[in-house]
């Protein structure tokens, strides 16, 4: 089973986590696991070939939601028969992970699902000034005290990646009926159409076929 890693990190240690997965799913592979940032376009060939993605998110505020929402809607429609593992590293608490992991499989729909925490590191001498700000009045309006957390573990890195190579040996590989076939993205609202040509009209936003692009 191939798969596809990406992450979305501002200060690193989720591109750390994402690389430690990513050399766990290519050992004993004959082709390496694509590791990428999620803002990097896949190949027509590699979305092709592989059967799962694994998302890495440094879950630390609204850039993060919005990175996925967007990696999401360019992925519409792709996901239906892969496999999807969300991994989270970062501020959230285990308790919380869940249910923002779920409202992201819930947008993907995959064939199938699992998700996985990290506890993340963070340096607060590294943040931005808006950053600062922000977890500042998130200081005031809680009484938490904003701190450096621990180091990044390579150990319990490891430890997840295990699980995640573990999770994805038993998934099953779904075939895509639609594998082979045209694909049309509208460049308004991101509906993808399947077929030798764009509709008429997208289903979604009403546009004129001439807003679709072939992907």
């Amino acid at each position: 089973m191939r798969s596809i890693v990406c992450y979305e990190t501002q200060h690193g240690s989720a591109k750390k986590l994402a690389q430690a997965i990513a050399s766990k799913l290519t050992a004993g592979d004959d082709k390496p696991c694509l590791c990428v940032n999620v803002d990097t376009p896949f190949q027509a060939e590699d979305e092709n070939t592989y059967d799962s993605l694994v998302l890495v998110f440094g879950f630390r505020g609204p850039y993060t939601a919005q990175l996925t929402k967007l990696f999401l809607q360019r992925m519409q429609g792709k996901l239906n028969y892969k496999n999807l593992v969300v991994v989270g590293e970062g501020l959230f608490s285990e308790k919380e992970f869940p249910s923002v992991a779920e409202a992201i499989a819930d947008i993907a729909k995959p064939a199938s699902f699992n998700k996985f925490f990290m506890a993340g590191q963070l340096r607060v001498d590294t943040l931005t000034m808006e950053e600062k700000a922000i977890l500042g009045k998130f200081s005031e309006l809680t009484g938490m005290v904003i701190e450096d957390m621990g180091e990044f573990s390579e150990e319990t890195a490891a430890k997840i990646a295990d699980e995640v190579a573990a999770t994805l040996e038993a998934c099953p590989v779904v075939e895509d009926p639609n594998a082979g076939q045209k694909r049309w993205i509208c460049s308004v609202c991101g509906h993808v159409h399947v077929g030798d040509n764009p509709p008429e009209q997208c289903p979604t936003c009403k546009q004129p076929a001439s807003v679709f692009k072939e992907m």
